[in-house]
């Protein structure tokens, strides 16, 4: 957490609060230039001013593990306004919620914020995609509706790195505990920060050992196409929709960061989330 813990084991979160959305104190060698690059600039492409960039928020109420969990309360509120009030924070010009739950859209548009309802999607990456048509500028953020940790920092870094030739931009944390699990996704990279893969299996052999966040911000013109590319085998053997991307050419930036925010799946995360929330609200400054 905020305070040099974290409330999910596992995940290395050593950064000072001013540090959080930054690359791990001594930076990384291994992600190159990625890890040098200057986290106030704006996202810009050559000979351009600014990009303007959104962040889209996918959120549903049906969860297996954790029924109903956008709108389980922390802290006063639901869970997806949570999310939605640090993506606010961000450098982002617009953050919108999309759901095809009308309970999920009632709570962004009881506290101010813009919601499109649409039909059921296979997954978050093509509900956005969905709405991307009617966005501005070329850069969108998608921000998981689970994750009310996410640092504004972080999003307005991933946005910073998306160009035409980089054109999905994720983050990683370093892995120090629990390599085994299934349910944390490892990456590891090239020396330019590209990704050479993801595993649910701990890889590299030995180490060392990098949790991937599930957060992207993507080029928005390329995410019709990555949508309706067909499984590949590598996603198959994972079940991770980001190796499609991979094994249809497209590289994948990961940017190294502290900012390890945790999402909630099961009724312990949220237990622990609970807990954490009132310390990490208060350094926040969000009533």
């Amino acid at each position: 957490m905020i305070d040099g813990s974290h409330p999910f084991p596992g995940v290395l979160a050593e950064a000072s609060p001013t540090a959080y959305g930054q690359p791990p104190p001594g930076g990384c060698p291994a992600f190159g230039e990625y890890a040098r690059r200057d986290p106030a600039a704006k996202a810009s492409f050559p000979g351009e001013s600014a990009v303007t960039v959104t962040v889209v928020i996918p959120s549903r109420l049906g969860s297996t593990r954790l029924p109903q969990k956008a709108l389980a309360d922390l802290g006063g509120a639901p869970m997806i306004v949570r999310v939605w009030e640090q993506a606010r924070r961000s450098a982002a010009s617009r953050v919108l919620v999309v759901t095809e739950d009308t309970a999920i859209a009632e709570a962004i548009l009881a506290v101010g914020g813009e919601v499109r309802l649409t039909g059921p999607a296979r997954n978050g990456t093509e509900r956005v995609a969905g709405v991307a048509p009617e966005l501005d500028g070329d850069v969108v953020v998608n921000v998981q509706g689970d994750e009310p940790f996410v640092e504004p920092e972080l999003i307005t870094r991933l946005a910073e790195h998306v160009r035409p030739d980089r054109p999905i931009v994720t983050a990683a944390t370093p892995l120090l505990e629990d390599v085994g699990n299934p349910a944390r996704v490892k990456v590891w990279t090239r020396e330019d920060g590209l990704a050479r893969g993801f595993s649910r299996r701990p890889i590299p052999e030995g180490g060392p050992y990098w949790l991937h966040l599930g957060i992207y911000a993507f080029y928005r013109p390329l995410l019709p196409t990555l949508v309706a590319l067909p499984p590949s085998e590598w996603e198959l053997a994972e079940s991770l929709e980001q190796l499609r991307w991979l094994h249809a050419g497209y590289p994948i930036t990961v940017v190294p960061t502290s900012a390890a925010a945790p999402g909630i799946d099961t009724p312990e995360d949220l237990a622990r989330a609970r807990a954490a929330w009132p310390q990490f609200n208060s350094l926040r400054g969000v009533p």
